[in-house]
């Protein structure tokens, strides 16, 4: 099979320095907590049922290039940020106590998959505490897991989602929501930032974000709305909160990688790459036209000589009066949304903590 190309090569919140990890890590225990690698565990056997007619042989292959492999990868530590989206979307939507676990994690899975693919476009080494999954398994066994933890949501959804009209519009809303991401991502590898004129920079990297990371939060949202039962109005609001959420947190994840030194290994992978962030967008807007030619043409050359370390500081220099008040104002402005909306609901606060938290955890 075609490999599925990665939905989100720059994953949101997904930093390297201890201090943004243990940040997060106590925002996501104020939730319910989620455990990726017990769901598979407890899931793979329905798979495996199936499958049962198999010569030992064809089962022994399975384990040790499938099932093995992504049991260790899905154990590594998470923040399960998706998952608690999706729960904040059940609740909003009118779902009644706690949204159904196993359906919280069905954007975790997917964004699983992506993290895989990412880390072979990009290259990578590490991912999550360990080593990246095609280090371990090789590119052609990990794509071929990535892939399959891609379809795998669809198998699930039967047994997650009732009625049956509910679970076809879930249905739908994956496979939307996996073509955007996909065209998003399409835009991030397909064009390196030297190549755009500073006009169009920010109208790029604002679709890249809306496709490629947007989306995938605004599934989470809509997807337990879904579940709960909620109107198509209430679902599309809670789409559209979703999908401002997803770009204020990449856009937070691209000038951290920037302006903060712990995280400049992360800024280093995109300057090698010349990949749009929202760093470069903002760097554009910034810049006079001579200024902000002379930066694309020294990430040009760093691309080519892997000596990416003066064009982050250059654009630390540019970016250090602007700060994170940009992303900042764009996740006020989402739960601003909900707040104009939805006013009087009683899980607004809880969904207002949780935006603050994050926020908190970018510094």
């Amino acid at each position: 099979m075609k490999a599925v190309a990665a939905v989100s090569r720059r994953s949101i919140v997904e930093p390297g320095d201890p201090p943004l990890q243990r940040a997060l890590r106590q925002t996501a225990r104020q939730t319910q907590p989620f455990d990726l690698a017990d769901f598979f565990d407890r899931k793979l056997p329905t798979v495996m049922g199936v499958e049962s007619s198999a010569t030992p042989s064809c089962q022994a292959v399975w384990q040790g290039t499938l099932y093995e492999p992504l049991r260790e990868f899905l154990g590594r530590r998470s923040k399960n940020l998706r998952a608690r989206l999706v729960q904040h979307g059940w609740r909003l939507g009118g779902g009644h106590g706690a949204a159904p676990l196993d359906l919280c994690l069905l954007p975790e899975i997917l964004h699983s998959a992506s993290l895989i693919v990412d880390d072979i476009q990009d290259g990578a080494h590490a991912r999550r505490g360990g080593a990246a999954l095609h280090r371990l398994i090789g590119v052609e066994q990990a794509l071929n897991a990535a892939n399959w933890l891609y379809f795998w949501p669809y198998a699930l959804l039967p047994a997650l989602v009732r009625p049956a009209g509910r679970q076809r519009r879930c249905a739908d809303l994956i496979t939307r929501a996996l073509l955007d991401c996909h065209r998003g991502q399409a835009l991030d590898l397909g064009v390196q930032v030297w190549a755009l004129a500073p006009v169009v920079v920010q109208a790029v990297v604002a679709e890249q974000s809306r496709l490629k990371t947007g989306r995938l939060t605004a599934l989470c949202t809509g997807l337990g709305a879904i579940a709960a039962g909620a109107r198509p109005d209430r679902v599309a609001l809670l789409q559209q909160f979703g999908e401002q959420v997803g770009v204020a947190l990449q856009m937070l994840d691209d000038l951290t990688a920037v302006l903060l030194p712990a995280r400049h290994d992360k800024a280093g992978e995109d300057l090698r790459c010349g990949r749009p962030t929202w760093a470069w967008a903002l760097a554009a807007r910034e810049c006079s036209s001579d200024q902000y030619h002379a930066l694309t043409a020294s990430a040009q050359t760093a691309a080519q000589t892997g000596n990416w370390q003066p064009v982050c500081a250059a654009l630390t220099t540019v970016l250090a009066p602007v700060g994170l008040g940009p992303a900042r104002r764009a996740l006020a402005a989402a739960g601003d949304l909900l707040a104009d909306r939805l006013a009087g609901h009683a899980h607004l606060a809880d969904l207002r903590n949780e935006l603050d938290g994050l926020e908190r955890a970018y510094g």
